[in-house]
């Protein structure tokens, strides 16, 4: 089984993630799992930048645009894709973003769930979360987020966040991190 979970910045989607895995006895792989799995690996460097949701420069990208058009089996998100892929292969998981729903589209045994809140309580949170006020928790709101936006568009040609690049869309800020959890779970069985 597999779980992807795309998250607003602030919505507790990784503490989600981290739950679901421990109840489900699932491995779970955030940006420092996949860091330390991809640290032997030869492609490291552009592994590290897929792995903490870094988009490439705008004039790489072009680059790497073009060529992809040359030849479709060249591609970005070749690499990346595929190490995800193949860590999760025997025992499945539990993927905080990574493009992840993306990957993972039309297997049967992955379910693809995005966490989003109310900017209220995400800028709350963070401040919170980074001791830092709320006027900078604001500020970094909107970088993550645009941040992991671009990222996404980038190696998916998506929106990110949208629905319809879910099956389950769920507000932590309503239900809360255990409720959200436990929604996930029976959204699991009701699934089959």
């Amino acid at each position: 089984m597999i779980i992807t979970i795309g998250r607003e910045y602030g919505s507790g989607g990784r503490e989600i993630g981290k739950m679901l895995a421990k109840r489900l006895n699932l491995p779970f792989y955030d940006k420092k799992k996949l860091l330390n799995a991809a640290d032997s690996d030869d492609n490291y460097e552009e592994m590290k930048d897929f792995y903490e949701e870094k988009p490439i420069n705008s004039y790489l990208y072009a680059i790497e645009e073009n060529q992809e058009a040359l030849d479709p089996d060249y591609g970005i998100s070749k690499i990346p894709f595929q190490k995800i892929r193949a860590l999760t292969a025997l025992e499945g998981g539990v993927i905080i973003g990574r493009c992840a729903n993306y990957i993972f589209r039309g297997k049967e045994d992955a379910v693809s769930v995005f966490i989003h809140a109310s900017e209220e309580h995400r800028i709350a949170k963070i401040a919170e979360m980074e001791h830092i006020s709320i006027g900078n928790a604001k500020k970094r709101m909107h970088q993550v987020d645009e941040q992991r936006a671009a990222f996404h568009h980038m190696y998916t040609k998506e929106t990110w966040g949208a629905a319809k690049g879910y099956e389950l869309c769920l507000d932590s800020g309503v239900l809360g991190v255990d409720r959200c959890v436990e929604l996930i779970i029976k959204y699991l069985e009701w699934r089959g």
